[in-house]
């Protein structure tokens, strides 16, 4: 019996840059997430280890460089959603706890993302919501506020794809 592979890979890696009162997010401009608040994201590949994967991807898309505190958990979100987009719907999430060791946050829309992120920003966390953030931010917001790190699978059948971006827009 063969299994069938997706075209793209589910399992992604996604570092958490925050503290109680505030996260370093993306201003997502593609994907699943579009136009709202995205941790640092990036697909497993075997190019890289996934401590090496978060850290690099952390740096591209924030211009923070980090370490990895610790791997909080993995946890599977269904959205049945993100059939209409031809994504996947179903996503595994590997999540990091990073902390910021050097660089700069690149508040603008860095030239070789234009089509990924309008830049990264500290967004407190009383300002994030269901619907300015990606799921994965309201994973990372619990556990920030309480410490907590849930890894029950979560299907989200009222999630809908942001029209306009939920953020102000540096560019």
């Amino acid at each position: 019996m063969m299994i069938n592979e997706p075209t793209s890979s589910p399992l992604f890696v996604c570092g958490i840059i925050g503290d109680s009162t505030a996260m370093v997010l993306n201003k997502c401009l593609t994907g699943p997430f579009k136009n709202r608040y995205d941790l640092v994201t990036a697909p497993v590949t075997t190019r890289a280890t996934l401590s090496e994967s978060v850290s690099q991807i952390a740096q591209l898309q924030t211009g923070l460089k980090t370490i990895i505190s610790k791997q909080l958990g993995t946890i599977q979100l269904t959205i049945p959603a993100l059939a209409a987009l031809e994504l996947p719907t179903s996503l595994i999430n590997i999540y990091y706890l990073l902390e910021p060791v050097g660089g700069q946050l690149l508040t603008k829309r860095p030239a070789y993302t234009e089509a990924v992120s309008d830049g990264a920003v500290r967004v407190p966390l009383t300002e994030l919501t269901w619907a300015n953030s990606s799921p994965r931010v309201m994973q990372a917001k619990r556990f920030l506020q309480t410490g907590a790190f849930p890894t029950a699978e979560q299907r989200l059948d009222g999630y809908e794809v942001a029209s306009e971006p939920q953020f102000e827009i540096v560019g």
